[in-house]
């Protein structure tokens, strides 16, 4: 049984033989399935000219994707079946970048194998989530927040030099990008248009551009894509950093530590007889279901244990008011009537309130504070739209009268320029998003001059835009029932 360790106590070879078999595979020609042009195209390939991957750099994704042996590559090749097949937004985004991994990795074993290495090399993965955990020191918080020094900087290390890619503009998230504790907490899988977001995503069919993301793509997935920006925030580019491929492990290692919390995976044949097609290790096509990859053992590996396999299963506040059964319903009691364009400073929305007799919620329980249990309450951010690779954007509750303001969270708008296009699968109508604003309502009332009617809601980048640029189409605020 191969393990898949945390890259911070990895001790051996990995990571060296890690560079060289990268190194190997990008001398291969971008029509080979084990070239690593190839596999990077499996999840995502563009040619934008637009520089847009990171403020003040001329990347683009035609300039990271030029630089591959036999571009350009033929129609053929980019329409065919094998290449631009990421799921996101969708059901199916755990179990295929699974089957994803799963064929990579066995693609640089037996690289590595070639090229004189061990037979047994697994992929390692990157905790960021321990950045989190309280168990350790300030100094080992910091450190798996940072990606490990073999990946380079705005220099390569020049031991490891196979991982690192001039296309990545920062090399550490925050504390904020990499917590992963509230998705770990959505005790079920999918849920329907509507409900809130489950673990693993929403139930649709094939998903290559995002619209709605799971609790867990969005955190700390999609933040962490973002956060370190450059071609890893671009999904037709992300998977040409070999980071990308540490983050993925490690997003893997969640869902299965998720099962071990005593969740479920869903149980549909419709999710579980969807099939998917890849290459193996010989370069052979190969077609696979996803009931084939729910169990990782079976798979022939596991992962080291570590944080947060022990995250306590209460049910976040929010996940336990419905299920995929649609136990309870949510509905709409404010909305902004413009859309809002994000700016690099923070940029405010009113919010206009239904009347009460127009909605099933009860008002009185978001304001009240006497009312000890809280409303359950969720903000939406809907339709947004725009180009380019975004850093993480906080979403903060700011009080009128007194101009307080309170973080509800933030949401990282991974595959922003694609779910902006229209395209076969994709109409184009942008990202949506959602965050839990229970906590924060129920401490809002708690003021004597609390007064539902007065909060706006107000978005922040949490880096300059650059470039790039993005209009929310509309933010709503939804209740309990």
């Amino acid at each position: 049984m191969r393990i898949r360790k945390n890259v911070n106590e990895i001790k051996d070879g990995t990571l060296l033989w890690y560079s060289k078999a990268v190194e190997e595979m990008k001398k291969r020609d971008i029509s080979d399935p084990t070239s690593w042009w190839y596999q990077g195209a499996i999840h995502g390939f563009g040619l934008s000219k637009a520089a847009v991957l990171a403020v003040g750099k001329p990347w683009s994704e035609y300039s990271v994707w030029a630089q591959a042996v036999g571009f350009p590559p033929s129609e053929k090749l980019v329409d065919s079946d094998f290449w631009q097949q990421c799921q996101h937004g969708s059901w199916f985004f755990l179990p295929w970048h699974r089957m994803y991994l799963q064929y990579f990795e066995a693609i640089v074993r037996k690289t590595i194998i070639e090229l004189g290495g061990p037979d047994d090399w697994s992929l390692p993965y990157w905790n960021y989530c321990d950045g989190n955990n309280l168990a350790l020191n300030t100094a080992e918080q910091n450190q798996a927040l940072h990606l490990p020094p073999e990946f380079g900087t705005t220099e390569p290390n020049p031991d490891f030099p196979g991982l690192w890619i001039e296309e990545r503009a920062f090399f550490s998230v925050t504390h904020n990008n990499a917590a992963c504790e509230s998705s770990m907490r959505v005790p079920y899988f999918a849920s329907t248009q509507g409900e809130p977001v489950g673990f693993g995503g929403q139930m649709n069919t094939f998903s290559h551009n995002p619209g709605t993301f799971g609790a867990l793509e969005d955190h700390p997935h999609n933040k962490i894509h973002v956060a370190i920006s450059g071609a890893m925030g671009d999904p037709n580019t992300a998977a040409l950093d070999p980071i990308f491929w540490l983050h993925h492990a490690n997003i893997d290692r969640l869902w299965q530590n998720w099962i071990q919390q005593g969740n479920s995976d869903p149980d549909s044949s419709t999710w579980l007889n969807q099939t998917f097609d890849f290459h193996d290790e010989n370069a052979l096509p190969v077609t696979i279901a996803v009931k084939a990859v729910l169990n990782t053992e079976e798979l022939g590996y596991t992962y080291s244990k570590n944080y947060p396999l022990n995250t306590s299963t209460e049910t976040l506040k929010i996940a336990a008011l419905t299920s995929s059964l649609g136990a309870n319903m949510f509905d709409t009691i404010a909305a902004t009537t413009e859309p809002l364009k994000l700016t690099s400073t923070p940029a405010s929305a009113p919010i206009d309130f239904l009347p009460q007799q127009k909605s099933d919620t009860n008002l009185k329980a978001l304001s009240t504070p006497e009312i000890s249990e809280p409303t359950s309450v969720i903000i939406m951010l809907e339709n947004i739209t725009g180009e380019g690779v975004i850093a993480p954007i906080d979403v903060f509750i700011r009080v009128a009268h007194s101009g307080e303001r309170i973080q509800v969270g933030s949401i990282g708008l991974f595959g922003l320029s694609q779910a902006s296009t229209p395209s076969k699968q994709h109409a184009g109508t942008g990202i949506n998003a959602q965050l839990d604003a229970t906590d924060v309502f129920h401490t809002l009332r708690a003021h004597s001059q609390w007064q539902l009617e007065d909060i706006h809601i107000e978005v922040e980048p949490s880096k300059a835009l650059g470039e790039a640029n993005a209009t929310i189409g509309r933010i709503s605020i939804k209740a309990e029932v």
